[in-house]
């Protein structure tokens, strides 16, 4: 039976786009670039988005995808040879004055075919077999993200690939081995693949005056951001970090520094309700969704969401390493947006198609 679209959700969807639009039209003027502007039309473009994929059969999508997969780690593939290079990385195609980040769409694709498998191969606990193609399908799509190479991006395919596992079912002593191998590798990685800047960024959170001017710069300023918004903020546009160009990256990264800097505790703290909110309305479409499908779907999307929206915050606040990884819906970035639009919408099909009593 198919339902009306959460209204609740698209208010908590709503709400970042409008708190993003405000954020970008003051960065623009300090930028000199249309970030508005283009902000603006990704914001439409992603709710329209939204809205149409809202409108698809859960089935259908469970069919597709594997085509949507294959064609997600085919883009992954062909951008590595004639991909866009920004910052040392090659992850964009170029179209025009437009570019597309399939890093970010490839994303989905990995989680409606994650879905898909584990939909089809439901069980109190996952065979070896389905752990192994589990850990597979998140590990080509986030390697070939990884060998652009964009760690942020790449870092983002971790918590469909955990809550993959632990809805399949996975049994408690594999975690047990899957911890020990990640504290392993990450020892192992410390000493032998990481490089200096990076184990800086690492050691600036243990001891943020380690290097206050190089690596920890971005950090301090930011901090210093939220904190000068104090109880109400000093108005859109007027904040002396961002108006100053002081905070690096205000228009992604740190674009929620510049936020609590212009409304204070009050508007940052909204915007984290309006996050909550959203999270909390995939979680209950995952509990009514009807198929194990739907739920396992909605799940991921929500895990992933979660994940982004805490890592980016706690690098803005200075509790996590600089990692690159943007604000769902708020930071600027065509890609980004209309891809969790994307995301959304899927979310929406599964609680149009939810348990008839529901």
């Amino acid at each position: 039976m198919e339902h009306r679209i959460d209204p609740w959700l698209i208010l908590a969807v709503a709400g970042i786009l409008g708190a993003s639009l405000v954020t970008q039209h003051a960065v623009s003027q300090v930028v000199g670039a249309q970030l508005f502007v283009r902000q603006l039309v990704w914001a439409c473009g992603g709710l329209l988005l939204l809205l149409v994929l809202s409108r698809v059969r859960l089935d259908i999508y469970a069919r597709v995808a594997p085509l949507a997969y294959g064609l997600g780690i085919a883009a992954l593939i062909v951008v590595l040879f004639i991909g866009e290079v920004r910052a040392g990385t090659r992850g964009w195609f170029a179209v025009g004055p437009l570019t597309v980040q399939p890093s970010e769409f490839a994303r989905v694709t990995t989680m409606l075919m994650v879905a898909a498998w584990l939909g089809r191969h439901g069980g109190p606990h996952l065979t070896s077999k389905d752990s192994a193609v589990v850990a597979a399908l998140v590990g080509v799509a986030g390697g070939l993200v990884a060998i652009e190479p964009d760690l942020g991006v790449t870092i983002t395919y971790l918590p469909v690939a955990i809550a993959g596992l632990w809805l399949g079912g996975l049994p408690r002593w594999a975690w047990i081995g899957l911890i020990l191998l990640a504290v392993v590798a990450g020892a192992v990685a410390w000493n032998t693949t990481l490089k200096d800047f990076q184990k800086e960024r690492v050691l600036t959170v243990l001891d943020p005056e380690r290097d206050p001017y190089g690596v920890g710069y971005q950090v301090r300023q930011s901090k210093i951001a939220v904190g000068s918004g104090g109880g109400v903020g000093q108005g859109v546009g007027q904040g002396s970090q961002s108006l100053l160009r002081y905070l690096p990256a205000q228009h992604t990264d740190f674009a929620f520094a510049v936020w609590a800097e212009a409304t204070g505790f009050v508007g940052a703290s909204g915007l984290i309700l309006a996050y909550g909110l959203l999270l909390f309305r995939i979680g209950l479409t995952a509990a009514v969704a009807d198929s194990r499908f739907g739920l396992v779907l909605a799940m991921l999307i929500g895990a992933w969401l979660a994940f982004q929206v805490a890592v980016n915050l706690g690098v803005v606040v200075g509790l996590l390493p600089t990692t690159g990884i943007t604000l769902p819906l708020f930071s600027y970035g065509g890609s980004s947006l209309l891809s969790t639009c994307a995301a959304l919408g899927v979310v929406q099909s599964v609680w149009r198609h939810r348990l008839v009593n529901q």
